[in-house]
């Protein structure tokens, strides 16, 4: 098998022979606490006993049939994720299978709402008609990351999309992040961040040319960096001024991992489609892009030129269904809240005894520790050292040899994106093991 992002030489996947909620069971008799939920994929923790009944009893009637023909699951599960998103619940949902598949189908989606109505319906006039026949143009940030399929990883900022260039998608245009430690425009500088983003979106054509904005709402593999006070408020305000669609990609933040269903309810934004992936379909693939009434309704009368094979997969859907239900009936929300300010409290102590921790930031159960460079104002890793060794890297094998804990050693910090499912007690020790992998930084 190919690893992901990986020089195949160095690849020695460790074999596993059960999993249990936060843990993997090895072949060779470890027992592995995993800090990054499974690539993000398992809120619920492994093996939640409801959703495996629920798959079990959906595999007895339909595995999967084709969009022509409908399956309760996944109708039951458009309409659930219709109305709990934010906004008026007349939406329109559709799957697929992987976040970057649902970044696809937003862009596409998209792309074809401005077509119907620039050129279809006659019913919208640009600024500049003379210059370009529709609008294409997506606006993204530098340090975001949206998948690895050709627009996905065209929409990317982050270092990844350079392995696909100069094949990237035309069409896509990156503006500078919103605060956090290494951002041109500091957390005070909304203003001044949402100013240049203005003349961006004129720079590049205003309406003429450009669709919408693509926003994760909290930055994810890039740092977990929260938006500043007030500018996701005032990017959607910014969007309603240009008519251009607000696209919030809730890939890794959806399914409760903030301590809300999704993490734009934080900030009281209404997206023009919402993204979701990872975590939603549980132990099977499932994502989806939520479009929403305005978007769905010009394709009542016009084609949805988008689609792919299992689309609204059954089993899917139900494992998702399941999964939604674990989310408020465990009241794993609640849980993650607490957790989360429990855990910000420790964290700070950590951080305030440890030189080399720059900063911390997170949410719920989303949290980095950001370690520093060459000074406290400097990253561990510059966007094109992402692949080389560092200390991040060090500490991430120190934690998984020393303390049968794994977390990603790709990352600017020390990820913290546990189960929603961990313990206060499994929480403590991972704690206290961050903790010593810190205070042994100097000799890993």
């Amino acid at each position: 098998m190919l690893q992901c992002w990986a020089q195949q030489q160095n690849y020695e996947p460790i074999e596993v022979s059960r999993t249990e909620g936060c843990w993997i069971y090895t072949a060779d008799g470890r027992k592995i606490f995993d800090l990054r939920s499974a690539h993000e994929c398992i809120n619920i923790g492994f093996r939640h006993p409801r959703v495996l009944q629920a798959m079990q009893q959906q595999m007895e009637s339909v595995v999967y049939v084709t969009d022509d023909f409908a399956s309760p699951p996944t109708a039951k599960l458009a309409q659930k994720l219709a109305s709990l998103s934010p906004g008026s619940p007349n939406k329109k949902v559709y799957f697929c299978q992987s976040g970057a598949a649902a970044v696809e189908a937003a862009i596409h989606g998209a792309r074809l709402y401005k077509y119907n109505q620039v050129v279809l319906n006659h019913n919208y006039v640009p600024d500049a008609p003379q210059q370009y026949p529709y609008p294409y143009k997506i606006i993204s940030r530098y340090r975001s990351w949206h998948g690895a399929t050709s627009a996905a990883t065209s929409a990317s900022g982050d270092p990844r999309r350079w392995f696909t260039e100069p094949l990237t998608a035309p069409g896509f245009v990156f503006a500078p992040d919103a605060g956090g430690p290494h951002s041109p425009f500091d957390t005070k500088s909304v203003s001044e961040n949402i100013a240049y983003l203005d003349y961006m979106i004129e720079q590049e054509g205003g309406s003429s040319a450009v669709v919408g904005v693509l926003i994760e709402p909290i930055v994810g593999s890039n740092g977990i960096m929260l938006p500043p006070a007030g500018y996701l408020e005032r990017l959607q305000d910014l969007c309603a001024k240009w008519d251009l669609l607000f696209i919030v990609d809730e890939t890794m933040t959806g399914m409760g991992r903030t301590g809300r269903m999704f993490a734009c309810e934080h900030y009281g934004i209404e997206p023009d489609v919402l993204i979701m992936g990872k975590a939603l379909g549980a132990y099977c693939p499932m994502a989806a892009a939520i479009f929403s009434e305005k978007i769905s309704q010009s394709f009542d009368e016009h084609y949805f030129g988008h689609g792919q094979s299992y689309s609204g997969h059954a089993l899917a859907a139900a494992a998702a269904l399941a999964s939604i239900d674990a989310l408020f009936e465990d009241r794993l929300l609640e849980h993650a809240q607490s957790m989360g300010v429990w855990i910000e409290k420790r964290l700070q102590k950590i951080a305030e005894k440890h030189e080399i921790v720059s900063h911390i930031q997170g949410i719920g159960l989303f949290w980095t520790v950001h370690i520093a460079g060459e000074s406290e104002s400097a990253p561990v890793r510059r966007a094109t050292e992402k692949y080389q060794k560092n200390l991040v890297a060090s500490i991430s094998k120190y934690l998984l040899d020393q303390h049968n804990i794994y977390t990603p050693s790709d990352k600017f910090g020390i990820w913290i994106v546990p189960p929603l499912v961990v313990t206060h007690e499994e929480m403590s020790w991972i704690l206290d093991c961050i903790d010593d992998a810190l205070v042994q930084s100097g000799r890993i």
